[in-house]
């Protein structure tokens, strides 16, 4: 790592560094207005065929050096560019036009990009312009109640937490469901089935089983702009990888509009913004007390949510630096992140190192490009398991079970501790669980323009993410204590190898005429590695996992596979008078994830566009902009494990045999070979209107979408007698349909102040349509055990034709009887209570409602995000509501109010289903421009305060009404999301 952060450094220093001559300069100065005079800041001011050049202050001021008869190049997004030869005067006064054309943003679509108004599909964009100031660790986080249509649910607190992506709704039960990410050109195998990193967890065990984050690695401030394709339409470009939608990330290039450097910083604090209600000292003995019970009374008055939550402290630091010429630009950034947790023993460092540059020759035909990125994250995670079960211990379970009667610590300094199920909360910091992930993502591309209009490209890309996981329970510790101590070593490598080449061929072939063609090849493959090593009895816990053979090896596994993926593409997107517009794409692609049968599939898509206000007969509207779309395609999912078409053989550790005093294990059969085995198929009909309205003051979208899959890949038990329990076939199929709307007002536009809103919202219906065919029948499948003590682990949800995914599924519950146990809904009136539907974990409505604000030197920007109508699996009340444990286990204050009988034991029923509505102003930030004109060596000073998660209206009684633990809507033992404070500085320079 640090050779190529040397490597880059270096390359920004000599950039920066490299002078540049003039002769017989004088110093320029003037204000750049519209047409209205209203002075236009960040406008690019450039000296025409050189490099120099700077921006307009917020009162739209500049100050350049310049030579007597060079040319002055002013430009700015939405306006026209000007130009200003420098004669003998020293102040030149500016205004630009505003440029219609421009207003059409231009947006990433897969293997180029188009004007807003040219596009056909469904396509959300965010742009860096309006990023929060507080940056988040992962770039997903940016999408938060920005996009309709797309959730991001973040799955704890913890530093570099992993989130839960969706575009459109769930629509595998076994396949993957996260969209594909291509990050300027280059797809990236980043989804939950291909970034496990193995550990020591079991049911008991307290180390998190929560997947990193691989997104964690990417800079969010390395990122332009981000481009969300929803569509079939959009997606079917990527074909067997576009079911879930596409997540374009463009990195930052901006050399070509001046040299510039530039320093953003900020420093925090973090904290928990509640504790859960459980009982205080007091209470527990009143408790106690009133019901004749004994208890374990130390006389000590302990909050353990206290003593295990902390006020954590965070910084950021990105230097920036871009510059080039008129044919050669670099932009390159360091970036350092270190975030504490808000629980002990839990943080995150991170480093990452991008550079971009980009050349043009022979009279701009032909243009290379280079792109790298390096990071690293070291990663120190709390002892904390939601997944554990039964009487299982970790550092929030004891926090909130622990009797607030015991002390944290003996009177030697030693933890007090009871034993193996119950450890003082304090004392789980003994315990190590560390990762470190490094990723290097880097492409070269190149183009070159064979005659007027025909495009050679060619994009190479590579991607190396290794992570490596080390834990350590000392014997010292009482989890640990009985096994001697425990250790374990887990390294995981994910490579990826693209190569691409395409030809485009755009023509205005006349007046009325114009066709954009394209055609190409992608080869991808990805090589998965793994080792895991475990042990106990430790001989000395110095060593930690360092000289694990010490130890008694418990597991020594390892693997590697690979898939590959061979794909022929093509798009036509044709314009006929600027308003009827026409998409059609095709891709075949060929994977070695399935079977000889249904080795290759074809995905095609079309849509349909006009653009009416080019139409005669909207000559005098006061509708700015309308567009009508229609788009219908095909896409897959191949997110499946590799090999499952394959007749597979394992090792069996349960059947061992003797053969001549040895111990063979046996090799017995896994799987079933399977040809017919192919990808799930998704078709999606989507019908949209763009609209703007008051020369563009008011614009948004709506759009209405049918999206089925089918051939979905479900595991089915095989007839007895078999060696192999169960096969995968292709069989069933999932609908979602919904509405999504877009608005964006600039509702006041004046000299002094400025207040653009964005108001998005979305419906989505998912339904499970099938899950049999004339092979395989299946009425229903349960699935997702419950955590802790409650119930025995009961499932809890159901998969079933005619509910939806992640459907709750148990007793509804009806009260309590004469003798204070739970009595639950009997439907049929035979053999006692029946199980029912008792919840839905999606969301009726999401939403996100955004705005900025600007008074002359001010700006602020206020965010908000919430959902409606969703469910949520309150597990960690359900297994804290009952007093049967208690003294010995303390509980929540409202356990003592419900009525239920000492005798009754915690289980899973409605009374734990909890509205999961919330309506958060997850980000508040106020921000003042220094006054810099005077300063020629700042064109940018801005300082800045931000809040993040600064409250939520809600009626959910847990941490966070924003969960998902072992599965969507299920809340066990979540490590909180933190209420952050920062103070931040923006410098260029």
């Amino acid at each position: 790592m640090k050779n190529k952060i040397i490597l880059l450094s270096g390359i920004i220093m000599f950039t920066l560094f490299n002078s540049f001559s003039y002769a017989q300069q004088k110093q320029v100065t003037g204000t750049v207005t519209d047409i209205s005079s209203v002075p236009i800041p960040g406008v690019n001011v450039i000296v025409k065929d050189t490099s120099r050049g700077t921006t307009t202050d917020f009162d739209g001021n500049y100050s350049i050096a310049v030579n007597q008869g060079e040319t002055l190049v002013f430009s700015f997004v939405g306006f026209k560019t000007a130009e200003q030869v420098v004669g003998g005067n020293d102040t030149y006064d500016v205004f630009l036009e505003t440029d219609n054309e421009q207003l059409d943003e231009v947006v990433v679509i897969g293997y180029g990009t188009q004007k807003r108004k040219d596009v056909t599909g469904a396509v959300g964009s965010i742009k860096s312009e309006s990023f929060i100031d507080a940056l988040p660790i992962a770039p997903e986080q940016l999408l938060r109640g920005k996009v309709a249509g797309v959730s991001v649910v973040q799955s704890s607190g913890q530093p570099g937490a992993n989130s839960t992506v969706r575009i459109r709704g769930t629509s595998s039960i076994s396949a993957g469901n996260d969209p594909l990410y291509v990050i300027d050109g280059v797809p990236l195998q980043f989804n939950s089935s291909n970034n496990q990193v193995r550990t020591v967890t079991s049911g008991s065990s307290p180390l998190s089983e929560e997947a990193p984050n691989p997104l964690s690695l990417i800079n969010p401030a390395d990122i332009e702009s981000i481009d969300i394709l929803k569509d079939a339409s959009a997606t079917a470009i990527y074909g067997s990888r576009g079911a879930n939608g596409v997540i374009v990330i463009t990195t930052k290039n901006k050399g070509k509009f001046g040299d510039f450097l530039s320093y953003d910083s900020y420093v925090g604090v973090s904290s928990v913004p509640e504790f859960l209600p459980f009982l205080s000292a007091d209470e527990y003995r009143n408790y106690a007390n009133s019901n004749g019970l004994p208890l374990s009374d130390l006389g000590a008055n302990t909050n353990w949510q206290k003593e295990v939550f902390r006020t954590a402290f965070s910084q950021n630091h990105n230097v920036s630096f871009a510059g080039g010429s008129q044919t050669t630009n670099i932009t390159s950034t360091l970036g350092y992140n270190n975030q504490e947790g808000i629980l002990l023993d839990s943080d995150l460092k991170k480093y990452t190192a991008r550079l971009n540059a980009n050349h043009s020759a022979v009279n701009d035909r032909l243009k290379l490009g280079v792109h790298m990125t390096y990071a690293n994250i070291e990663d120190q995670r709390a002892a904390l398991n939601s997944n554990i079960a039964d009487e299982g211990g970790n550092i929030l379970k004891d926090a909130l079970r622990w009797a607030p009667t015991l002390p944290v610590r003996n009177d030697d300094g030693s933890y007090y501790q009871i034993g193996a199920l119950r450890v003082n909360p304090v004392s789980w910091v003994d315990v190590t669980d560390e990762t470190n992930s490094t990723l290097f993502l880097g492409n070269l591309d190149a183009s070159f323009e064979l005659i007027e209009g025909l495009k050679l490209s060619t994009n190479i890309g590579h991607s190396s993410e290794n992570v490596s996981r080390y834990t350590n329970i000392p014997s010292t510790h009482p989890a640990g204590e009985g096994q001697g101590g425990t250790a374990s070593i887990s390294k995981y490598k994910n490579t990826n190898i693209l190569a691409e080449t395409n030809l485009t061929y755009e023509k205005q072939i006349n007046e009325e005429n114009h066709i954009n063609v394209l055609a190409g090849y992608s080869y991808q493959r990805f090589v998965t590695e793994n080792t895991f090593t475990s042990a106990n009895n430790f001989v000395s816990d110095a060593t930690k996992w360092n000289l694990i053979q010490s130890g008694t090896i418990q597991s020594n596994i390892s693997f590697k596979d690979a898939n590959r993926l061979s794909s022929y593409y093509g798009r036509i997107n044709y314009k006929y008078k600027d308003r009827y517009l026409l998409t059609f794409t095709l891709r075949r692609d060929g994977s070695s994830r399935f079977g000889s049968n249904n080795k290759w599939g074809t995905f095609p898509s079309g849509a349909l566009a006009w653009n009416v206000t080019d139409e005669d007969f909207m000559a005098n509207s006061k509708i700015s902009n309308l567009k009508l779309r229609v788009g219908y395609g095909i896409t897959g999912n191949q997110e499946i494990p590799n090999n499952l078409y394959l007749e597979q053989l394992s090792i069996d550790g349960s059947a061992i045999y003797v053969f001549g005093g040895d111990a063979i294990p046996s090799v017995l059969p896994s799987n079933y070979a399977n040809p017919d085995l192919k990808w799930e198929e998704t078709s999606q009909l989507n019908f949209g209107v763009d609209f703007g309205l008051l020369d563009q003051r008011i614009t948004g979208s709506l759009d209405y979408y049918i999206k089925k899959t089918d051939d979905l890949l479900l595991e089915f038990s095989t007839a007895a007698p078999s060696v192999v329990a169960t096969q995968w076939a292709n069989v069933g199929e999932v609908e979602n349909k919904g509405f999504e709307l877009n608005l964006n007002a600039d509702i006041i536009q004046n000299e002094n102040f400025n207040w653009s809103s964005n108001l998005n919202f979305a419906t989505n219906k998912n339904e499970v349509i099938s899950l049999s065919n004339e092979n395989f029948q299946r009425d229903e499948i349960r699935t997702t055990n419950g955590s802790g003590v409650v119930g025995n682990n009961a499932l809890t949800k159901i998969i079933k034709p005619g509910l939806p995914l992640n459907s709750f599924y148990g007793w509804k519950f009806t009260g309590y009887d004469a003798n204070g146990l739970e009595t639950y809904l009997d439907v049929d009136g035979v053999d006692g209570a029946d199980e029912v539907v008792i919840g839905d974990a999606n969301p009726d409505w999401t939403l996100g409602f955004n705005n900025t604000f600007n008074y002359k030197r001010i700006d602020a920007s206020v965010n908000f995000v919430g959902v409606i109508g969703n469910d949520i699996y309150n597990n960690t009340a359900a297994e804290f509501s009952y007093v049967s444990q208690t003294p010995g286990v303390n509980v929540l204050k409202s356990a003592l109010n419900t009525g239920a009988s000492r005798t009754q034991t915690a289980q899973y029923s409605s009374q734990w289903i909890e509205d999961g509505s919330y309506l958060r102003l997850d980000n508040l930030t106020i921000g003042y421009n220094f006054d810099v004109n005077n300063a020629n060596f700042l064109k940018k000073a801005r300082i800045y305060v931000s809040g993040s998660n600064l409250f939520v209206i809600t009626d959910y009684s847990g941490f966070d009404p924003e969960v998902r633990t072992r599965s969507v809507g299920i809340d066990y033992l979540v490590y909180p999301r933190p209420r952050t404070f920062l103070l931040g500085l923006n410098v260029t320079f």
